[in-house]
């Protein structure tokens, strides 16, 4: 299981512990491996690796700022695409 816990100022409910835990493991790493490959690269880096952004930005040739702006970009999309899939499944 990822953590989402992460500070992304944008209007995008949260979802809580509950709600993800009901996700199957399957469709969260399909909801993962949709992010586009940079952003998919430094999530997996970062949160299932443990690498800090200025290790990733050593690896991938980008600055410690870049890494942490990509890394806030994959959550916000993690964050969309975890409640569209809450929502659909509640129909």
């Amino acid at each position: 299981m990822v953590s989402l816990d992460f500070v992304v100022y944008d209007n995008i409910p949260e979802p809580n512990g509950e709600e993800v835990d009901t996700i199957p493991q399957e469709k969260l790493l399909d909801i993962i491996s949709g992010l586009p490959g940079l952003r998919r690269t430094v999530f997996n880096m970062y949160c299932i690796d443990g690498y800090s952004h200025r290790e990733i930005g050593e690896m991938l040739g980008i600055s410690e700022k870049g890494s942490a702006g990509v890394l806030a970009k994959a959550r916000k999309q993690l964050k969309v695409a975890i409640q569209k899939y809450l929502k659909e499944s509640e129909r």
